[in-house]
């Protein structure tokens, strides 16, 4: 019998589409960031921006490098303005720059009453690339958070997906063993991948069931009424 279950969250709970390449939003920030006396045009913004992420990723030591997303507009701040900044006006700095990029943002259908049902049998947690500053406030808005009060962010760590420690760290947290754990996940490479590297059973979400999938996922579904069935002939 399983006994505990890991999920994704962008793409496999939160249904949601970003665009972080449109120059309005750049433009909005850029004014926005002259009352706290940070003076960048738009373009240099969004190419600070990029730049520094990729510059962090450059510098990495880490075969899947992440960065916190709150620590590259720390730096951009202090950077172009002329004081010390509050954490909590950087952490302001990058929820604006976030809710200007959602261009949709909601919960898959089925989701809650499936995690509601799940959750009598289950110890669940969440698994997830994910910039911490974004998502445990996202987590809340969309009811998330009553289901999982743990989440292993790759924000918080430095590296992503498929890195092992992520999920070994998210079963040692809840005292699961490998063959006691199912992750669900819709990025073949990263989730299904990194998942089975750490022992666990794993079910691919929505990603069209791609060609030998079946060699790595333990199972595939498309709508989270069927969730339960799978995770039954599975565990």
């Amino acid at each position: 019998m399983k006994k505990a279950i890991f999920f994704d969250l962008y793409g496999t709970l939160i249904d949601i589409r970003t665009d972080e390449h449109d120059p309005w939003v750049y433009s909005v920030l850029s004014q926005y960031l002259s009352y706290h006396s940070v003076n960048i045009k738009p373009e240099e913004l969004k190419e600070a921006y990029f730049g520094r992420i990729e510059q962090h990723f450059e510098q990495s030591e880490e075969e899947y490098p992440e960065v916190d997303i709150q620590g590259i507009f720390n730096e951009i701040m202090h950077q172009y303005g002329n004081k010390r900044y509050a954490e909590a006006i950087v952490s302001d700095t990058a929820l604006l720059f976030r809710s200007l990029t959602i261009r949709h943002f909601d919960l898959f259908p089925f989701l809650a009453d499936t995690l509601t049902r799940l959750s009598k049998d289950y110890s669940m947690a969440i698994i997830s690339d994910a910039q911490w500053v974004f998502a445990e406030p996202e987590t809340e808005m969309l009811g998330l958070d009553r289901f999982f009060e743990l989440r292993i962010l790759s924000s918080h760590f430095g590296f992503k997906k498929p890195d092992v420690r992520l999920f070994d760290i998210a079963m040692e947290k809840l005292e699961a063993k490998p063959e006691e754990s199912i992750y669900v996940g819709d990025v073949l490479q990263r989730d299904l991948v990194g998942a089975k590297k750490a022992g666990m059973k794993c079910i691919l979400f929505r990603s069209e069931c791609l060609e030998h999938a079946d060699l790595i996922a333990d199972g595939c579904f498309f709508d989270y009424s069927v969730l339960e069935n799978i995770i039954s002939a599975i565990a």
